[in-house]
């Protein structure tokens, strides 16, 4: 048997609840604890910030979009596009417009989709009001975003008067005359749609043909929108893809759809695990307390061990061992304390946000297994160096 450890389990384990000594050294396991808790709790609410926010991205961006290297559109005919993982593509052709509906104008981007959008997105999920446009025969109706149609004050029931559409005039000669510097179309608002405020407030829904003749953009499109049967598969589709359109187009994948976004979520998270990261090395300060005050008490013990012939190496690793028994016990407890309450949160929510004015009412929650290794591996390190440098140095002092 490991004669250090066993020492050390005694020391551990005591029941001298009375001594000082034992007091504090259980304080710092619940300072362990407690700090190892808010890691987990406080890293698993930003992984369910995340998942919250990227699912309403996810509902409106395609898995790859394809756009032109050169130019804002394309003619798709003969465009080569197979794999066996396209579930669907869709063209889209974006066009920045001005909106007038009665008194009010409103800047907007209109984005004419063709008929495989609506599977491809799923779209009747994201309406809050109203009808699709592929319900409708006539390719002059429209699905406007919740922002738009407040900027527009178009309520349900005014839902059905015409939306003015007004693009720059491609073939205008001059655009000093404002009657022939655009071209004018009108769109009969069927639908509105909410998928995240940014969204909402930027885009409209047509078929693809009604901006195609506004535009005077006759077959162009300005990309080609893809989902995938399996979305594990993102990233070899999409080299796959780069290899058979070459250099002519752009193929980005939903990450790089949303590269900015991403980046500031990875890092606020990064910087808030350093901050905790940072309060758990203080915390260790209580780890290093209690070692110290525990090699002091134990004296007479170390003199003992001495005479028995143990070494000044057994004997470091006598309190090495204790002080690591106290990190290993407070991260587990830390641990399961956080997993559960992390676990309560994600299925009954019963810490709400508060207000009641955002998409979810209480706090989100999702538990990653990556975080429970950071986390624990970030404490175990932090508490390896807090115990064994007290004990070696404290050692040589004493033995």
């Amino acid at each position: 048997m490991n004669f250090p450890f066993v020492i050390a389990k005694r020391y551990f384990s005591t029941q001298k609840d009375s001594n000082f000594v034992h007091i504090i050294s259980w304080v710092s396991l619940v300072g362990v604890a407690i700090g190892t808790a808010a890691l987990i709790l406080v890293l698993s609410v930003f992984n369910g910030f995340e998942d919250l926010i990227l699912s309403m991205y996810n509902s409106f961006d395609p898995h790859l979009k394809i756009t032109s290297a050169e130019g804002k559109v394309f003619n798709p005919d003969g465009l080569k596009i197979e794999h066996n993982d396209i579930k669907t593509k869709s063209y889209v052709l974006e066009e920045k417009v001005l909106l007038k509906y009665q008194e009010k104008e409103f800047i907007a981007t209109v984005k004419g989709v063709s008929k495989q959008y609506r599977a491809q997105t799923t779209f009747d999920s994201l309406l809050i009001a109203g009808d699709y446009i592929d319900d409708y025969e006539n390719n002059n109706v429209a699905v406007v975003g919740n922002g738009v149609a407040y900027y527009l004050s178009m309520g349900i029931g005014t839902m059905f008067e015409q939306l003015q559409v007004f693009v720059p005039n491609r073939n205008a000669k001059t655009l000093l005359n404002p009657a022939s510097a655009f071209k004018q179309g009108s769109v009969l608002p069927v639908g509105v749609f909410s998928v995240q405020a940014e969204i909402d407030e930027q885009y409209i829904i047509t078929p693809l043909a009604f901006i195609q003749n506004l535009a005077s953009r006759d077959r162009l499109v300005s990309a080609v929108e893809i989902i995938l049967t399996d979305s594990e598969k993102m990233l070899e589709v999409q080299q796959i893809l780069k290899q058979q359109l070459g250099k002519e187009f752009v193929i980005k994948n939903r990450l790089e759809q949303q590269e900015f976004l991403y980046k500031i979520l990875n890092t606020e998270k990064l910087a808030v695990f350093l901050i905790l990261a940072f309060i758990m090395i203080i915390a260790t300060f209580n780890i290093v307390g209690a070692l110290s005050m525990l090699m002091l008490d134990k004296k007479r013990d170390i003199k003992t061990l001495k005479s028995l012939g143990a070494t000044k190496s057994s004997v470091q690793t006598i309190f090495f061992n204790k002080s690591m028994l106290t990190i290993i016990a407070g991260t587990a407890l830390g641990l399961f304390v956080g997993l559960i309450i992390a676990y309560l949160q994600q299925t009954f929510g019963f810490i709400s946000m508060g207000g009641g004015s955002f998409v979810v009412n209480t706090y989100p929650v999702t538990i990653k297994f990556a975080d429970i290794l950071l986390v624990s591996s970030t404490v175990f390190v932090i508490g390896l160096v807090a115990s064994w440098y007290p004990a070696k140095l404290l050692t040589k002092k004493l033995f």
